[in-house]
């Protein structure tokens, strides 16, 4: 227990003298306060200044968004505008490539012509279920399609020069699969075709 005190004496002889300083004596509880008031407003506005930054950041975000929608609604407006003054012709070309109604009957006329002007036979054709909403009018128009398979029988050249006749049909189609098969006898192929037609709704 003697030892104890003789060390904390042994501290407080060196501590004694400087706290008799006079620039201590004056300045200590000063230099104190300010000390304890930067600590206190440091975590007072710790919190603030994090808000703060987070905020900047959202702003920046948002502000970006903002540009993003403005550059977006201009190309809109600068699309329409060149579609306003796009020639008749081309227009009724593009109504015809993607109609404003599903319209089958076109899509199996072009497709029966198609196989007809080719010399190809058609084996079976098929337009899978598609479910009809009416037309707003209100509402911009969205790109729907109606897929279908389509079975021909013929020759290479003929099933090759169907495809390409599709290609630059007056009607929008895609051919997602292709197969190709030899018929049992002779030099026919058939091709079993599955694709879709395009339209507005």
């Amino acid at each position: 227990m003697r030892n104890e005190s003789n060390l904390y004496s042994k501290y407080f002889t060196y501590i004694k003298p400087v706290t008799k300083l006079p620039i201590v004596k004056n300045y200590g509880p000063t230099i104190f306060s300010l000390l304890t008031i930067s600590i206190l407003l440091f975590f007072a506005i710790k919190p603030t200044v994090e808000t703060i930054l987070v905020l900047q950041k959202k702003l920046a975000d948002s502000n970006e968004v903002l540009q993003k929608i403005t550059q977006k609604a201009n190309n809109l407006s600068l699309g329409k505008e060149n579609y306003d003054n796009m020639d008749q012709d081309i227009k009724d070309k593009i109504t015809a490539l993607i109609p404003d109604t599903v319209s089958l009957k076109s899509i199996i006329q072009t497709l029966e012509q198609t196989a007809k002007r080719n010399e190809a036979s058609i084996s079976a054709l098929q337009i899978q279920p598609l479910v009809l909403e009416p037309k707003n009018e209100v509402q911009v128009g969205s790109i729907a399609e109606a897929s279908f398979i389509f079975n021909t029988e013929g020759s290479y050249t003929s099933l090759l020069a169907l495809l390409q006749d599709l290609q630059t049909s007056n009607r929008l189609f895609s051919i997602d699969n292709l197969s190709l098969s030899k018929a049992n006898e002779g030099t026919t192929i058939i091709m079993s075709v599955s694709g879709k037609a395009y339209y507005l709704k």
